[in-house]
């Protein structure tokens, strides 16, 4: 599959009819070429993530490339301030017994060129395992950007699903996998911080997304 994120931040004078207009457009120019849609509002406690999250996977990126100039000319307005967006190819891993999603969760990330490339690799994979450690996960991929839009250059996504927010306010955010392994990487006070910008963002869904298509 190929996939394509934009977290979209409206512009503080825009109003409810563009916000809603923009989803409306959004959803006609992707719909006709696209495998599956989420376009959902950012909920609360999200981190540069915007108020919307567009989120399209495609059978192949020829597919993206015949909706992308209409779908991105939908930003070209004065409503919308700006869009952090990736696009990438990815496997994803599927749930390991961990309910019914409601959410998905996505994490763009931008990590410093200079990084020492023993360290990127080693980032990549503790982000990787988190599963394997962290039971609340259902559904996930994690994957090098392919292109990148916006505020940073960003070089990974790392998306979940979880049965409920819960499993991503609580059991990740405060395992001790994640304390241990993960957060070193993002954290200024630790020697090993490689990552200079994130977006994290979550959703509320009704089905499983990351599976669908």
């Amino acid at each position: 599959m190929f996939e394509v994120i934009r977290l979209i931040h409206f512009a503080d004078t825009a109003d409810a009819e563009f916000r809603e207009a923009i989803v409306a457009g959004l959803h006609a120019e992707v719909e006709p070429h696209a495998a599956a849609a989420l376009i959902r509002p950012t909920l609360p406690g999200a981190i540069n993530a915007g108020d919307v999250i567009a989120r399209f996977r495609f059978d192949t990126e020829s597919d993206w490339r015949a909706a992308e100039n209409n779908v991105d000319s939908w930003f070209w307005t004065p409503a919308v301030d700006h869009v952090d967006g990736v696009t990438f190819t990815s496997s994803v891993s599927p749930a390991d017994d961990a309910g019914e999603p409601t959410v998905y969760r996505t994490l763009l990330v931008a990590v410093d060129p200079s990084s020492d490339p023993e360290h990127v690799r080693q980032f990549e994979a503790e982000t990787a395992a988190m599963p394997l450690y962290i039971r609340s996960i259902g559904a996930s991929q994690f994957a090098r950007v392919r292109d990148t839009t916006g505020t940073a250059a960003w070089t990974h996504v790392w998306e979940q699903e979880y049965s409920s927010l819960d499993g991503l306010t609580g059991p990740y955010m405060t395992h001790p996998y994640h304390w241990a392994h993960v957060d070193r990487w993002f954290d200024p006070e630790r020697d090993r911080k490689i990552v200079t910008a994130l977006c994290h963002g979550f959703v509320a869904i009704e089905e499983p997304f990351l599976t669908a298509g």
